[in-house]
């Protein structure tokens, strides 16, 4: 088996704790790992690292790759898209990269999102073999969970006749519902919960994107095929290939599953104290029940007399809403990027080839924040024309090449950059690289960082 997992997103309907910049897949609240860790854990029970592929964008490369080396999985491959088309262009291009690699036509081919939540593991597992076989007969397999309430942010699969017990060939599937067609799907018994859990075999799925989006073209060499990805059609595997395909059967997986796609989808799936609460961080809560609190920075949330509310609070911004309206949430990221608020993008923490900056302070004329270089990493060969910059070495060992000279740099110690000087910066140490960087100058945009290697 192979396995693709998706990971892209936009970082809208969990914000402020996700961004675009840092969508959902990578946020840390059910375990010690993230959603997108969890997945790829999931998937080394099914197939080896080097058979597991991760689809994703190429602002996401490095946080991938750094997630990836945290839990060991070095050998999982990553495919960059050249440019975010939707789901369907993201699967075609995980399949292509399959036939780039000389998969047999006959190999089953299963598809994750890396942002779902699965509480069940062993149950997961024995739900994809179970599909495993359908696939190999030609069937489209999806995997569904029976509705426990009246979800009206996930998408319904209409059940018809029973292939074997817990599998079942698909009438139709059912778009987001009003909450009284969705109360009607919990009780018909006809319905599940689309998982957006995709299985195939290689050959069938060709033979459907060929059929019905035949601009795609898996004929071409890999190399041509990444040039035309722009011109692909932008659109969802499941409006361009699932709603227009026959043969389809859907796998009852009963593993605890959601896509918590909303703040009310996170309170649902974490533990709650004696009055139903969900506390993490630095919070306090009186006469509160029913509510969500998190803090994630430095920042003391308290709250008083409140019911069933969400209160999430990270550096540079605080979310207060009502635990029913919080699929609204990315209608307020949707303003914010209107107003070209980089809050609706950018944490205050983002993440580099090299390692991560977190932004501590901003003036006029002056820029603070931390930069971490990991082990054996590097700040490549670089120069700003309009700014200065001074470096404090917090913890570790730098490498120091600034214009012709070169040093080492310690714990405690600094070092300067003028302006129009070319400056490299290496980690040589044992552990990750800790510094302050104050820059000051008359300009401070992006474009004024000109990297020379």
């Amino acid at each position: 088996m192979k396995i693709l997992i998706l990971s892209g997103g936009k970082g809208t309907r969990l914000w402020p704790l996700s961004r675009e910049n840092f969508p959902k897949q990578f946020i840390r609240l059910f375990s010690k790992h993230s959603l997108f860790q969890e997945t790829v854990k999931r998937a080394k029970k099914l197939a080896k690292d080097e058979d597991i592929v991760v689809i994703t964008g190429e602002k996401y490369e490095w946080i991938i790759r750094s997630e990836l080396e945290e839990i060991d999985a070095n050998e999982v491959r990553v495919v960059v898209e050249p440019e975010g088309r939707n789901t369907a262009p993201a699967i075609a291009l995980g399949v292509k990269y399959l036939i780039h690699s000389e998969t047999p036509p006959s190999e089953t081919v299963l598809v994750l999102p890396s942002d779902h939540l699965i509480k069940d593991t062993e149950k997961f597992v024995e739900a994809v073999k179970k599909g495993e076989k359908y696939a190999k007969e030609g069937y489209i397999v999806l995997f569904g969970e029976k509705p426990t309430y009246p979800e009206t942010g996930y998408g319904y699969i209409r059940l018809n006749g029973k292939l074997e017990e817990g599998v079942y060939e698909i009438e139709k599937f059912e778009e987001k519902p009003d909450y009284e067609k969705a109360k009607e799907y919990v009780s018909d018994g006809k319905h599940f919960w689309n998982c957006g859990i995709f299985l195939f075999t290689l050959d069938r799925i060709v033979k459907d994107y060929t059929q019905l989006m035949p601009e795609i073209p898996f004929h071409e060499k890999w190399e041509d095929f990444i040039k035309d990805f722009k011109n692909f059609e932008e659109i969802s595997f499941d409006y361009a290939i699932l709603e227009r395909t026959k043969k389809l059967a859907v796998v009852k997986m009963d593993a605890g599953w959601s896509d918590v796609g909303s703040w009310k989808a996170v309170y649902d799936n974490l533990p709650k104290d004696e009055k139903r609460n969900v506390l993490i961080g630095d919070v306090k809560a009186m006469d509160t029940e029913c509510s969500l609190l998190l803090s994630q920075g430095k920042n003391l949330i308290a709250c008083i007399g409140l019911e069933d509310f969400v209160v999430v609070g990270t550096e540079d911004a605080t979310l207060i809403v009502k635990r029913d309206y919080s699929q609204k949430v990315k209608e307020i990221v949707k303003e914010l990027e209107e107003e070209n608020d980089e809050r609706a993008i950018e944490h205050v923490t983002s993440f580099t080839p090299f390692g991560s900056i977190t932004k501590l302070d901003r003036g006029e004329r002056y820029k603070i924040r931390k930069v971490v270089v990991k082990k054996d990493k590097e700040i490549p060969l670089r120069m700003h024309h309009h700014r200065t910059v001074h470096f404090v070495v917090l913890k570790g060992t730098a490498k120091v090449k600034v214009g012709d000279k070169e040093e080492f740099v310690h714990e405690n110690e600094s070092f300067f950059v003028p302006k129009s000087t070319p400056y490299k910066i290496i980690n040589v140490g044992k552990i990750p690289l800790e510094m302050i960087e104050v820059q000051s100058g008359e300009y401070l945009g992006e474009d004024d960082v000109e990297t020379l290697e």
